[in-house]
């Protein structure tokens, strides 16, 4: 620095870009000698050759039903309406839920209801908070004032249906368009934002609507369908089918649950069999399409298997009996049963635990059948849940972005627009669209997991000429 004092202007400006210049130079060769010692020269390959589908993607945007988009925009903000004159009639004056201020004076100083208090993080200390968690304490601490809190939370969700999705700029020619962090997560997948000039928004996190909740008459918009096709082409919605549950299974090697994926069996249902003892089901019927399947699931129970999808899920995943007993409303012996009994019939999913947790310890890193790593500088207690779920998770987006690669380098009439974490949407001719099915599924069945049993994850399709939206 004290060497170019003695510069001024433009020579000023080329020093400092000549030192950038040789600092990132420098900083790229220790770079790649590392990624190379580490062998991780293939991960790396793959991940720089990401660029090109991505880009052309981010340059090409998405169509934007003009007329749609208005229609909603009125809908929303007739519904943001209704729940301010809600609010002003039962109160007698208007409150701003948007309001930080007014929303604490209401509920802390107005009400004298306990103050909620925000998680510290390292951007913010703990502080006093009106967010929906503190809002829905609240409401079940006094019932009384769940009909506000429900048109507060119903106000702010609508604000960003209309704020974050349909009032997003759209650029010059009416197409929306977002960027892709192909670094944004520490599982490979993507994260989604505005576009280099602040325009569009998260792509990667368009709501598809319905009902606001069981008690509400609420009812949110399909955002995606303001996406349409270009002229003469159809959208596509191809998407991985349980992808987190078959690396699961494969990385426990267990034979039974192989089978049960293979033959697209019911897993809720057959894991409930297996949880509470349910005899006389022969597995293979636990198929929707067999005509003994409604009478099985009926036998079975909307209440066990409801508790074998949320308890399974969790065990596979190292959940503990007394976290497991307040997810599925039992006492914690209850609970305890439950992760032996599925642990008991299925030895290789603890098996997968206990060979991550050596991993996670000896060399402080997780690994997935790709050889990609995530690397673990704190401490390792207490991390074995996080470093499990990174394992599917990485999994599941090398997949897809190893499907988009597929279809960028061999399918150019099938143009990706968005990638949505473990799917891909986008667009081809009409005129070739039964090329273009059949196209998808020879990119799914090229990319094959390298597990010492290859896996091949299975992918669904879904169409439409209106838009995104409407994808069936």
């Amino acid at each position: 620095m004290q060497s170019f004092q003695h510069l001024q202007g433009d020579e000023l400006l080329w020093a400092y870009n000549c030192l950038d210049c040789v600092y990132t130079r420098e900083v790229g060769e220790v770079e790649a000698k590392t990624i190379q010692d580490l062998g991780l020269g293939e991960v790396e390959g793959f991940q720089q050759a990401l660029f090109y589908p991505v880009l052309h993607a981010m340059l090409r945007g998405v169509r934007v039903d003009l007329e749609e988009r208005k229609r909603m925009a009125i809908e929303l903000k007739e519904e943001m309406l209704k729940r301010e004159g809600f609010i002003t009639q039962i109160l007698g004056h208007s409150l701003n839920p948007r309001s930080t201020k007014q929303m604490q004076a209401f509920f802390y100083d107005d009400l004298k209801l306990p103050v909620q208090w925000s998680k510290p993080t390292k951007k913010a200390p703990r502080h006093p908070t009106c967010d929906d968690n503190a809002l829905k304490v609240l409401s079940q601490r006094e019932p009384l004032i769940r009909p506000i809190v429900r048109a507060i939370q119903e106000y702010r969700t609508i604000g960003v249906f209309l704020g974050t999705f349909i009032e997003a700029e759209l650029d010059e020619d009416d197409r929306m368009r977002s960027s892709y962090n192909i670094c944004g997560t520490e599982t490979y997948r993507f994260n989604s934002a505005t576009n280099a000039f602040g325009k569009g928004t998260n792509m990667q996190n368009v709501p598809a609507g319905g009902a606001y909740s069981k008690d509400s008459d609420l009812v949110l918009p399909n955002i995606r369908t303001i996406f349409i096709p270009d002229p003469g082409h159809e959208f596509f919605d191809m998407d991985l089918s349980r992808a987190d549950l078959y690396t699961v299974v494969w990385e426990a090697d267990d034979t039974d649950l192989k089978r049960a994926m293979r033959l697209g069996l019911d897993m809720h249902c057959f894991s409930a069999c297996n949880i509470f003892d349910i005899p006389g089901i022969p597995p293979e019927e636990l198929v929707e399409s067999h005509p003994n399947y409604p009478e099985h699931r009926a036998r079975i129970g909307n209440d066990k298997r409801q508790k074998a999808k949320a308890g399974c899920h969790a065990v596979n995943y190292f959940c503990q009996a007394k976290t497991l007993a307040l997810a599925l409303g039992s006492s914690i012996p209850e609970a305890q049963r439950f992760i032996d009994r599925w642990l008991g019939a299925h030895p290789g999913i603890k098996q997968w635990h206990e060979r991550t947790e050596e991993q996670l310890t000896k060399r402080r890193y997780v690994e997935n059948a790709f050889g990609y790593r995530r690397y673990y500088f704190e401490r390792t207690e207490g991390l074995l849940p996080a470093a499990l779920a990174w394992i599917p998770q990485s999994t599941t987006g090398n997949v897809i972005n190893r499907i988009w690669m597929h279809l960028f380098e061999n399918e150019p009439a099938i143009q990706v627009l968005l990638q949505v974490h473990d799917s891909l949407a986008g667009q081809y001719p009409l005129s070739m669209r039964d090329h273009c099915l059949e196209a998808f599924q020879r990119a799914a069945n090229a990319v094959v997991v390298p597990y010492s049993d290859p896996l091949t994850i299975p992918i669904g399709v879904h169409t439409s000429t209106k838009s995104w939206g409407h994808c069936k």
